[in-house]
């Protein structure tokens, strides 16, 4: 139980992947994907107050615009592979709001 509970933290949502993979990702063998997805105005203070939607989450406040007001947060978590879909879903609900930055697959896709 204690393993499902580190992949789970580790992960968004709730797949948890193939038993090779989870293997690999518990003895720290498995390559993190760095996400970085900007956030626009109308749901900036959304995603800010979700300080702890991922335990390795960050969340960087980008340039201010003429009017003093934020142009954008930068969130950037690193996540395993098997949660890319599950995180790209959770996105697409802000999606006229939020641009995804990298990996660069993603900001093709989206």
């Amino acid at each position: 139980m204690h393993i499902a509970h580190r992949l789970l933290e580790a992960g968004w949502a709730l797949k948890l992947g193939s038993r090779e993979d989870q293997q690999r990702e518990i003895l720290g063998e498995l390559e993190l994907v760095e996400v970085r997805v900007l956030f626009f105005p109308e749901v900036m203070e959304f995603i800010q107050e979700g300080e702890k939607r991922h335990p390795k989450q960050d969340i960087e406040l980008g340039p201010k615009r003429k009017d003093g007001k934020l142009a954008y947060v930068d969130y950037i978590v690193k996540l395993p592979e098997r949660s890319l879909e599950e995180f790209c879903r959770w996105v697409y609900r802000f999606m006229g709001n939020a641009q995804f930055i990298s990996p660069q697959n993603l900001a093709e896709q989206h």
